[in-house]
């Protein structure tokens, strides 16, 4: 509860922040400049990292998603990815219909890819917290569990760091996205975790 709570604070205090301001928040800027000097400016790693939260290399994304909450939380685990997954698409599309916020502006940073659309929520941002959120938040102490979490957090920090040095969007973005992500894959953790497995007759 208090982890949702908290993705909760977060997500709507950076997301409310970005749509007042309509703009970059403090440190913004100068975090992407710190990425881009030390990682370069778009393209190359980040491109292909950005492919995979995208048809159709998401659906390669998902399956090694499900497979480490498979690890951590079982079936259970690994049927919440999906359920999450749709989750975060349909939270995109509702999103998007109501909230524009500009993307990162290519006089302040370098822009890979610049794009019209609205930088939060961060379509990638939804769709990786969403997936591997779910292996990262389960509860579960198999063996291999505390790997396969470990895992799913690097991917989750590599694919943020990917559009932030790319300049697709502003840390607040990616943080309020991927935040709102994560209570997603929560919500379908506890949906999840309610299922039961029919028992089979014997006849």
């Amino acid at each position: 509860m208090r982890t949702a709570a908290l993705l909760a604070v977060i997500a709507a205090a950076t997301g409310a922040t970005g749509a007042v301001l309509q703009g970059p928040l403090p440190g913004d800027a100068g975090l992407t400049l710190a990425l881009q000097a030390v990682l370069g400016t778009g393209g190359g790693w980040a491109g292909l990292l950005t492919a995979t939260g995208k048809a159709p290399l998401v659906w390669g994304t998902l399956a090694l998603g499900a497979a480490l909450a498979w690890q951590v939380a079982g079936w259970r685990g690994g049927l919440a990815v999906p359920t999450a997954y749709a989750f975060a698409f349909a939270a995109d599309k509702a999103a998007r219909a109501v909230l524009f916020v500009p993307r990162p502006d290519p006089a302040l940073v370098a822009v890979a890819d610049h794009a019209a659309s609205s930088g939060l929520p961060s379509t990638f941002g939804l769709a990786y917290g969403a997936i591997f959120g779910t292996a990262l938040l389960a509860r579960g102490s198999a063996r291999g569990a505390n790997l396969a979490r470990f895992i799913a957090a690097l991917i989750l920090i590599a694919g943020a760091t990917a559009r932030i040095t790319a300049g697709g969007h502003w840390s607040s973005q990616m943080l309020a996205s991927t935040a709102c992500g994560l209570l997603l894959s929560l919500a379908a953790l506890e949906i999840t975790g309610r299922l039961r497995l029919p028992h089979l007759s014997r006849g």
